[in-house]
Formats: C-alpha cells, sequence, structure tokens
C-alpha cells in the first residue's frame, strides 16, 4: 500500500464544479487535505478542457504520476483523457484520486463515495488502489478525427443530446439534477431515432432504428440514475484472476 506522505501529488480543482459549491467548500478540502499530510502542487482549472491539458503536460514536463480531482465527474473525465493522451508513462502507472464536489457525483456513487469530505480523504490517505476498465470512443467532428476515453458512460442518440444541453447550461451557471431533468424531458421533443448498425466483437449483433443507447463501464448517469445496472468497471481484474 502506497505511503501517501512520499509521493508529491497534483491536485486539479475545478470551482466551478457542483454549481460552483467547490468554490465553497476548497478551503475546507485543501485543510482537510495538509492536515492528512498530503504533499501537493494545486492547480485551477480556468476553462472547459483545461484539466486534460494540466493532467498531461505535469506527467511529460514534471513525471507527476500521483494526481487528485477536486471536482465532478467532467473534470475526472478531463483527467483521464489527459492521461491517455501522454505518451511517457503506461496508465496503469499513474495513480488516480478524487474528492467528489460535482452535481452528479455518479463514478463516485458506483464506488459508494461517502458525501463526507473528511471521509472522501481518509480514503486518499488509505490509497488502495484498483484499476478500472477504460473505454473509448472514436469520431469525426469539423472532418477531422477524434477520440475520447471515458470511465462512466457513454451516451449516444436521446442520452448525448441530454448530455449536450446540460453541459451548455452549466457552461452558463446553471447546473444540477434539476437542470438534467429538465433536458431529459425537453429533449423528448427534439430527438429523433438514428438508424445504427452494431457489432460486438467482430460480429453484427443489431441492425435497425434506435432512439438511445448508454454504453457502461459504471452503472449511474444523470444524477443517479440506474441506467446499467449489470455493468462491471473492472472486469480486467475478473479475467485476470
Amino acid at each position: 500500500m502506497l505511503d501517501h506522505k512520499s509521493v508529491q501529488w497534483k491536485v486539479v480543482v475545478n470551482l466551478h464544479a457542483g454549481s460552483k459549491k467547490c468554490e465553497k467548500d476548497w478551503p475546507k478540502i485543501k485543510s482537510l487535505l495538509n492536515e492528512a499530510g498530503f504533499l501537493m502542487e494545486i492547480e485551477f482549472t480556468q476553462r472547459q478542457g483545461h484539466t486534460i491539458e494540466i493532467v498531461q503536460t505535469a506527467i511529460e514536463t514534471k513525471d507527476f504520476k500521483h494526481f487528485i480531482i477536486v471536482g465532478g465527474d467532467g473534470t475526472l473525465n478531463e483527467a483521464v483523457n489527459g492521461i491517455f493522451r501522454q505518451n511517457k508513462y503506461k496508465s496503469t502507472d499513474i495513480l488516480l484520486g478524487m474528492v467528489t464536489v460535482g452535481t452528479g457525483n455518479d463514478w463516485g456513487r458506483m464506488y459508494g463515495m461517502p458525501e463526507s469530505y473528511k471521509k472522501q480523504v481518509k480514503i486518499l490517505q488509505e490509497a488502495h488502489d484498483f484499476v478500472q476498465d477504460v473505454g473509448v470512443v472514436q469520431y469525426r467532428y469539423d472532418s477531422a478525427n477524434n477520440k475520447r476515453y471515458f470511465i462512466n458512460i457513454a451516451g449516444m442518440g436521446y442520452d448525448a443530446l441530454v448530455a449536450k444541453k446540460t453541459n451548455t447550461m452549466k457552461q452558463k451557471g446553471r447546473g444540477g439534477v434539476l437542470v438534467y431533468l429538465i433536458n431529459l424531458v425537453a429533449g423528448l421533443f427534439q430527438y429523433k431515432n438514428t438508424y445504427l448498425d452494431i457489432d460486438a466483437d467482430g460480429k453484427a449483433v443489431f441492425s435497425g432504428r434506435v432512439f438511445s443507447m448508454s454504453i457502461g463501464i459504471c452503472k449511474y448517469n444523470g444524477g443517479g440514475m440506474m441506467q446499467l445496472p449489470f455493468a462491471i468497471p473492472d472486469v480486467v481484474n475478473l479475467m485476470s484472476q
């Protein structure tokens, strides 16, 4: 088990997370991390996508291998993408922890993350690490090929529309589960089904029109909705046993 006091941690803080709840709670969280003895280099995100840059740069230029994300699921997703965009270390060489301060906190919900910041910091102290599966979506945007990694759920169709509308409202300072629910209803009147061909393990398994589809590594989405109750986030560990 890692001695958390023996390494330096890069702490990435999104003060806008949780409809700026993080801005209010950060002094308390920082105090708890200091009391626990974490050696920290702290950096605050400035814009959407900034966490990707922070994490990638910290790994490639300063050899950071230990990270704590203070924010929500979106900030965590960006941190994961920063890890997978760098080529200096294997992803399994990097330890990623989190203090959940978002509006949804669906990744933390998967693992029974307590609401208490003190208890969350205690979990980070104990540093019982594990390997979780990571998914990747390849897509085209503005005639360019892109990819995005995810560790919770990737939604397509109607689910993607709801996520897009919700994220747009978050950027304008309106977040929370209620906003998600509003967009959930509004999207029903805006989205039409799409024809999909689906292959699994190299075999065609479905062709037809789909209104919404989610691929889940974890179970929860949208602030606590269990969309994928049978998702297993660490199949890689099960297969190695």
